[in-house]
């Protein structure tokens, strides 16, 4: 039965973004191969922020000195549904959480970030396992999260430099 165009629902510019969203590649994690040596985090920080601070890596080794075991890694999930892109949509209308074109990738562009910490509170891995963080560039606070290395050809460092092979980047075709 043809339907008729004057009462075919039509989508508003301001619904258009949360459909259809471009899928993404992800960096998965073996906590067992991982060798605690934290390259992941230093070409991380040395990529993007050319500083050697883990405290500035898109990826977190974290350990419990109290509870010997398995490093706690932490990386962004790269969320099919992102829950940091609609929340940052909601309130601002121009994000600064991007889905990048060619890897689907979702990332923070530092230059519109306010730091308003909705992606944060959003992000289904916060508080227990935060991989949304903050810092401070000059005067101006911002969040950053993993980007994948969306500007780099040959994909994620930390999972090149991996002397352990503990990550690997799984493309968005790839996923299940």
């Amino acid at each position: 039965m043809a339907q008729d165009a004057s009462v075919t629902p039509q989508l508003s510019s301001s619904v258009a973004p949360f459909l259809h969203l471009q899928r993404s590649g992800v960096i998965q994690v073996d906590p067992k191969l991982c060798l605690a040596c934290r390259e992941c985090e230093v070409a991380c920080s040395l990529l993007h922020e050319a500083q050697c601070n883990p405290e500035l890596s898109r990826i977190r080794v974290d350990f419990d000195d109290f509870v010997p075991g398995l490093p706690d890694i932490r990386v962004c999930k790269q969320c099919d549904w992102p829950a940091c892109y609609y929340a940052c949509l909601a309130k601002w209308g121009e994000p600064a959480i991007l889905i990048d074109p060619r890897t689907g990738a979702r990332y923070v562009n530092e230059s519109l970030c306010r730091a308003c910490g909705a992606c944060a509170r959003a992000c289904p891995l916060t508080p227990e396992r935060p991989v949304i963080h903050e810092k401070k560039v000059g005067k101006k606070r911002i969040r950053f999260k993993c980007d994948l290395c969306k500007d780099r050809p040959e994909g994620p460092v930390c999972v090149e430099v991996c002397p352990g092979k503990a990550l690997t980047f799984i493309s968005a075709e790839g996923r299940k």
